[in-house]
């Protein structure tokens, strides 16, 4: 009965794992990172930010430049008086041309500005498309971790069937009592309930990660990728081990080269640019014009009369009420706020990379000592079945012995990808990868 039970449990495992396979599209996690870049609503959003910086840039520009316009006119009037009507008409047409020549170098400063902003918010797409990179990464890995994870506690089930079939053949004969038989069962009954709810976190990871990259989360796909099964290969070579790197020149590396740090410092250019265009207030503002317009009764003849005018202009404040002054301790404020945003974003780069670091460095001592764990409850289930079988050991030794080297298992599975996820997150940490 329950051999028959297996090979149904098999073959029906057998047949879903064909049917999905039929259906399933392969995506590595260069194609996950690529759709995530493409699709994120983060990275589209930090992009438009860019594009509008840099029509910003162009409105600068402009400043420089005259603006220029042209007119052209009709009218007519008709009045009348007791002693008769007046009718008038009149025809125009002109263009004219006005320049700031200086305006206490709020223009440049303003050019300063566009261009600061540009650069900053190219640091802030870069910092959402490296979030989104490990965000991406993240996800896959858990996608694969439960898959791991699901394959052990299949495995597991495997191992607990084929050990219902002894005891029960056992119990026939005599060699064991029924409880161990009952015992047994129960045993199985948890392990297939552990593999339903391992192919439950398996599904709900695919959906998750689908859903980050944008994707028809009903679609089918096998994620597989030959890079992360090579670092799960060298963490299983026994001379593997994690060189100590320098923290402080980590730390120097990512100062210079976290696009979020790099971009308050962009910011923080950005305020000193306003403390210059607030106190151009206190500065006179010199301009020039020049036109050039005609007129006449009827547009036939209206080129009869024309009219050159040109002329500079120049304006000094005296008094605004305060205006400007009130303007200039606004823009310094703002230009000491922005030094405290650069100075707790520098101790955030720090932290972020000791942390790093730290995780990384436990990490990988978790995954010795895990192979360890597999190694030695391995032997102790050896142990365990081996004193079952002669009689010398009870099922529940047995049981314990399994459920440890099952657990083992499950930590190695864990140790491993939360060391390759400790990687990725170092990387994000120090900010130097451009995507």
């Amino acid at each position: 009965m329950n051999r028959l039970l297996s090979l149904a449990l098999s073959f029906f495992l057998f047949s879903m794992l064909s049917a999905q396979t039929a259906s399933e599209k392969t995506m590595t996690l260069q194609q996950a990172i690529n759709a995530a870049l493409q699709n994120n609503y983060s990275v589209i959003s930090a992009q438009n930010t860019l594009e509008s910086n840099k029509a910003g840039v162009m409105a600068s520009y402009g400043r420089f430049m005259p603006a220029v316009s042209a007119s052209v006119g009709w009218d007519g009037r008709d009045m009348s008086y007791p002693v008769g009507s007046v009718n008038s008409k009149s025809a125009s047409a002109g263009v004219g041309a006005n320049v700031t020549l200086f305006d206490g170098l709020s223009n440049t400063a303003g050019l300063s500005k566009s261009r600061v902003a540009v650069g900053a918010s190219e640091q802030d797409l870069f910092r959402a498309r490296q979030l989104m990179v490990l965000q991406t990464q993240q996800s896959y890995l858990q996608v694969l971790r439960n898959r791991s994870l699901l394959a052990v506690a299949q495995e597991n089930l495997k191992q607990s069937m084929r050990q219902l079939d002894r005891i029960v053949e056992s119990n026939k004969v005599g060699a064991v009592a029924i409880a161990d038989v009952y015992r047994q069962q129960a045993t199985t009954a948890r392990d297939e309930l552990a593999v339903i709810q391992a192919q439950s976190a398996f599904d709900n990871s695919k959906a998750d990660l689908l859903y980050l990259l944008a994707l028809d989360v009903t679609q089918d796909y096998d994620f597989a990728d030959e890079w992360i099964t090579s670092e799960i290969g060298k963490l299983e070579a026994p001379d593997a081990s994690q060189q100590n790197a320098d923290v402080n020149a980590m730390m120097d590396e990512a100062l210079q080269a976290r696009p979020d740090y790099q971009s308050v410092l962009l910011r923080k250019s950005n305020a000193e640019s306003d403390i210059t265009i607030a106190r151009s207030g206190h500065m006179p503002s010199l301009s020039a014009n020049a036109g050039y317009s005609m007129g006449n009764t009827t547009f036939s003849n209206i080129s009869d009369v024309k009219t050159w005018s040109y002329g500079l202009s120049l304006s000094i404040p005296i008094f605004n009420g305060f205006q400007t002054s009130t303007r200039v301790q606004s823009a310094e404020l703002a230009l000491d706020n922005a030094q405290l945003i650069v100075d707790q974003t520098r101790r955030q780069v720090q932290k972020d990379l000791k942390k790093a670091v730290l995780d990384r460095d436990a990490a990988r001592k978790k995954v010795d000592v895990s192979k360890k764990g597999v190694v030695s409850s391995l032997e102790d289930r050896k142990t365990a079945e081996e004193r079952y079988s002669l009689g010398a050991g009870t099922l529940l030794d047995l049981l314990v012995a399994n459920s440890n080297y099952v657990s083992a298992v499950n930590d190695k599975v864990n140790a491993e990808y939360d060391y390759l996820l400790a990687q990725q997150q170092l990387k994000f940490a120090i900010g130097k990868d451009k995507y």
